[in-house]
């Protein structure tokens, strides 16, 4: 009877117990260190949204489709800048920083088509990787 006791103890604990992982609510705008902004809306663990980038050469008003997924406080995204030639995706973790502040930490990697007869030699130049940081965009508010 106490095995069963322990047993059974034990199961509802590990069946309630969450690994110490909070829901984490990626759902809104998040600007990155470059200005640029990605509009994210989450549901059952697949992304969806926009990318508005403020580098390169798209016009700064234009909107491209964001898909990615989420597990966890864990997320990645990818862009076609689709017309210009580029995809860029994205991969990172919700941190928070010294004044307990949520971000998301990125490593990227964007790929650039490579004319055909210049990719033996010139591949490896058409990646290139970088770090960004995504900070959720303030409520705006009004002064009375």
């Amino acid at each position: 009877m106490f095995r069963f006791f322990i047993i059974s103890t034990l199961f509802l604990l590990m069946s309630t117990y969450s690994y110490g992982k909070t829901p984490v609510d990626f759902n809104g705008s998040w600007y990155n260190d470059m200005g640029s902004v990605a509009v994210l809306s989450v549901t059952d663990g697949k992304v969806n949204g926009t990318y508005r980038t403020n580098v390169g050469q798209p016009d700064k008003s234009q909107s491209f489709p964001l898909v990615g997924l989420v597990q966890d406080d864990q997320i990645t995204f990818s862009v076609n800048f689709k017309g210009y030639g580029s995809m860029t995706a994205w991969v990172g973790q919700l941190v928070l920083d010294k004044q307990n502040t949520p971000y998301i930490r990125t490593l990227w990697h964007l790929t650039k088509d490579i004319e055909d007869t210049k990719e033996a030699d010139d591949i490896w130049g058409s990646i290139r990787t970088g770090a960004s940081e995504f900070r959720r965009a303030q409520e705006a508010t009004t002064q009375p």
